[in-house]
């Protein structure tokens, strides 16, 4: 009998002991930052567009914690540079799998393309917010991880052809960087044109290097009377670009889809030369105060970010990314990589405030909207 008894008091105290263990462990678990990785080019050509957009989801993370978090619990980001090398990129998203609920936006066509083959995202539960650029390659077929909140290449690139037609310009040409992603391109903007009996006039390629040479490309349009240039490839070089084609005389139109930098445009080229350029634009003008997305945005920049920059539509990109993730949780109420999946998934016809992303089970493509914008006399984008 006084063994028994001592026996049953042992065991109460050691499940008592255990309950608490379990309720501490719970507890702590409870309290544990919700981590978000991002995987992008920190260093390399598209240095600042990574860094901005990594900025805006830090903006983004710090209003939430500011509120109190998800259930007391802070976001924070971890990074690692892919120094914009496709290997590189699967090798630091195979490195997080296990560490973070979600990935902000990747940077770079075929860093992308190498990360779907590679099949790194195909065994495990890791969605990625954001992809830049968006070829049609990454998007079809749909991945159950991969979600895109911006419009793709193919509804910008439709929208150039349709607003150049539209005012009788006919003679079309393409200077474009050597790459799959590039080529990809050039084939939508070719297929735009032969659905209105028109072919491309001018097909000029490059090769991006530390010191591009444009010349070969360029020489591409001599003699075509060539009314309109798309330009395609990384910020930078497009920058460049803007600078080689108008420092040669040459006065047709220019365009670029949203990757384009207009700020970076204008530094290089100065404001005489980038004057009249125009960017498609996939996300609201940063100038419009009157949607509650970019009130939201700037109102929260100003007060989390430590900048004296103004901000760009790269931080709005990293700030939209990150809205997401946290709406994402709020709605499965499930901070896991499973939960930001799922969550995501609810978003349907999402109102963020003049923006809306439209996701479902069948659906990763969250917006189509596409807007054209010319830099002005003083370097603004107009719309």
């Amino acid at each position: 009998m006084h063994n028994s008894l001592i026996n049953w008091k042992s065991a109460l105290r050691y499940g008592i002991a255990a309950s608490l263990g379990l309720a501490f462990a719970l507890h702590a678990y409870a309290q544990q930052d919700i981590v978000v990785g991002h995987v992008a080019g920190f260093t390399g050509p598209v240095k600042k567009d990574a860094s901005e957009m990594n900025l805006g989801a830090t903006v983004a993370f710090a209003a939430v914690n500011s509120a109190g978090g998800f259930n007391g619990r802070k976001f924070r980001i971890i990074q690692a540079d892919d120094h914009y090398k496709p290997d590189e990129t699967v090798t630091e998203i195979k490195a997080m799998a296990d560490k973070v609920v979600a990935l902000l936006p990747a940077t770079g066509s075929a860093n992308m393309d190498k990360v779907l083959k590679s099949g790194v995202l195909d065994n495990v539960t890791l969605p990625l917010v954001g992809t830049i650029p968006s070829p049609e390659s990454i998007r079809t077929p749909l991945h159950r991880n991969v979600f895109h909140f911006r419009a793709g290449d193919r509804d910008q690139l439709e929208r150039m052809v349709e607003q150049l037609t539209t005012v009788g310009m006919t003679k079309i040409g393409v200077l474009a960087s050597k790459n799959t992603a590039s080529a990809e391109r050039v084939a939508i903007i070719e297929q735009a044109l032969q659905r209105r009996n028109l072919k491309l006039a001018a097909n000029g390629l490059f090769t991006v290097t530390a010191k591009t040479d444009f010349s070969p490309a360029i020489s591409e349009l001599n003699g075509k009377g060539i009314q309109a240039v798309i330009l395609i490839g990384p910020p930078s070089p497009i920058a460049d670009l803007v600078k080689e084609v108008r420092g040669q005389g040459i006065s047709a139109q220019l365009l670029s889809i949203s990757y384009a930098d207009a700020a970076l445009v204008t530094q290089v080229a100065g404001l005489e030369l980038a004057r009249g350029f125009i960017i498609a634009q996939v996300l609201p003008n940063l100038s419009n105060n009157t949607k509650g997305l970019i009130t939201s945005f700037r109102e929260d920049f100003k007060k989390y970010s430590n900048s004296k920059d103004a901000p760009t539509h790269f931080n709005l990109e990293g700030y939209i990314s990150a809205k997401l993730i946290v709406e994402a949780i709020r709605r499965s109420k499930d901070a896991t990589p499973e939960g930001v999946r799922k969550g995501l998934e609810m978003l349907q016809k999402y109102d963020m405030g003049g923006y809306t992303v439209d996701f479902s089970p069948a659906q990763h493509t969250g917006s189509r909207f596409v807007d054209l914008a010319v830099i002005s006399r003083d370097g603004r984008l107009m719309y």
